[in-house]
């Protein structure tokens, strides 16, 4: 889904880089590579009352994503598909509630606040919320957004019930899709643990601007889009948040912790 829209690989705006990648269609699952091991995505428990779309409120597309849901983690080997279904906690915060109250029960009301058997993550808690991200290879601010930015963050705010979801739209070269090798070389280098997919649809770019990186934070109790900024979130120290610190840059983690403190 790739266009012949003419862009320099290195022209970098204040914040990212410009995207040479047109969007996808608004609401489309998107097909796969063969042998990729994708499977139906239609049969996943997913709210159903309201319409997906890929702007702020909407309930976020089911996508479907491969590649690794934690180079970090000694249990899992190979690439893994990964579905925006898999994050879907309608209860999790009654979860947390139940967990901060020390009952012992609480995986037995609420199991389906826990990933199931079929999950990279099996038995552990699922988030309440979900960073997502589009990244390529030949950007540098996606680079710099990898070494300096994420893994910090990840550290931060897995305890705290955040996961993030990177995908890597482009490899080294602008406009030419990521491979699987691509992404197993980016975690190595930035020792990533959170979860690096391929996305060769271009799914999640119809929910940016043209620009890398991207992000965006889903609340999973109803998979509703909270925020989506162009770029990579900025420090509320800097310079560029002290003059505006109510930017959606400026103020992206600060949104995230509240997205996993409440529903509200």
């Amino acid at each position: 889904m790739r266009n012949a829209l003419t862009i320099i690989a290195t022209a970098i705006i204040a914040t990212g880089c410009s995207s040479p990648t047109a969007p996808a269609p608004e609401n489309q699952v998107g097909s796969f590579p063969d042998g990729t091991g994708q499977d139906s995505i239609a049969q996943a428990a997913y709210p159903s009352d309201a319409e997906w779309g890929t702007v702020k409120n909407a309930v976020v597309p089911n996508w479907a994503f491969v590649g690794y849901a934690s180079s970090q983690d000694p249990n899992l080997s190979g690439v893994q598909m990964v579905k925006l279904a898999d994050f879907y906690n309608p209860h999790g915060y009654e979860y947390m509630a139940c967990k901060a109250s020390q009952a012992s029960d609480c995986a037995t009301k609420f199991p389906d606040a826990v990933f199931g058997e079929n999950s990279p993550w099996k038995g552990q808690d699922k988030p309440r919320g979900l960073s997502l991200g589009v990244s390529a290879v030949w950007c540098p601010p996606c680079n710099a957004e990898a070494k300096n930015v994420l893994p910090g963050q990840y550290a931060k705010f897995k305890p705290l019930g955040g996961h993030f979801l990177i995908a890597l739209v482009d490899g080294p070269q602008v406009g030419v899709a990521a491979t699987f090798s691509d992404v197993q070389k980016w975690t190595k280098k930035y020792t990533v643990a959170y979860s690096m997919m391929t996305d060769p649809d271009g799914q999640l770019q119809s929910m940016f601007e043209p620009l890398l990186p991207s992000n965006a934070i889903i609340r999973t109790s109803d998979m509703r889009i909270v925020t989506t900024i162009s770029g990579a979130p900025a420090e509320a120290t800097s310079q560029a948040c002290v003059q505006s610190p109510k930017d959606p840059n400026c103020t992206y983690w600060t949104t995230f912790e509240k997205t996993l403190a409440s529903a509200q």
